[in-house]
């Protein structure tokens, strides 16, 4: 089945069996594991400065962020919710939230060894982060967008927007929220323009001001 949407100028055509979104000249698949490398490159170096990222991983960034990067794709990786372009400039992790249980505990062999690589410091970092997000965190069912990265070298392109769109576009079919946290005032402006308009503060203690994001289905 092909599914064409049309946005002004963009056109999107979705091929839903082959897991492929073409925007302009813009093409989205379906994640694999052969992506993992290049997949943790473009988090990293889109994450050096981001406020929530850097809580997590401290002044280690050189060193945690690659754990923690690769940790994030493998744990989604094989559900298939995990977008890249084609030359994974930009990356989009999502996980259909159907439970209660916190992203870091999905997969406990892909945490077991985060933690082991990072020492238990920083994993008492992301046991605190996860606890505040889950002071707030929204009733399942809904889309969780856990990362959306695009590489410094590839802004301003609607990368970051292309490989949104394929799980929106399922949200809105299956009529389900999409929900976000960010911890970037500059995100703000961003994530509003793609439909998260309502925010709800998450307090993270000695962290950076962080909120919730919800798109309702269109």
């Amino acid at each position: 089945m092909t599914h064409v949407t049309r946005s002004g100028r963009r056109t999107t055509v979705w091929h839903r069996r082959r897991g492929v979104t073409v925007t302009g000249m813009t093409v989205v698949r379906r994640a694999t594991a052969e992506d993992e490398a290049a997949a943790v490159a473009t988090v990293v170096a889109a994450f050096k400065t981001d406020p929530a990222w850097q809580h997590i991983v401290g002044h280690q960034h050189d060193t945690a962020s690659p754990h923690f990067a690769r940790a994030l794709f493998r744990s989604r990786v094989d559900a298939g919710t995990v977008w890249v372009t084609d030359d994974v400039s930009a990356v989009a992790m999502w996980e259909l939230r159907d439970g209660d249980a916190p992203v870091h505990e999905q997969r406990d062999d892909v945490w077991t060894d985060y933690r082991e690589a990072v020492g238990e410091q920083l994993w008492e970092r992301l046991e605190e982060w996860e606890t505040a997000l889950d002071a707030s965190r929204p009733t399942p069912p809904y889309w969780y967008l856990g990362v959306l990265a695009t590489h410094p070298d590839h802004v301003r392109r609607g990368l970051a927007t292309a490989v949104m769109e394929p799980v929106m576009e399922l949200a809105d079919h299956d009529h389900l929220d999409c929900w976000l946290e960010t911890a970037s005032v500059a995100n703000l402006t961003f994530y509003d323009r793609r439909g998260f308009h309502q925010r709800l503060p998450i307090e993270v203690d000695g962290g950076p001001q962080t909120w919730w994001l919800r798109r309702p289905p269109a």
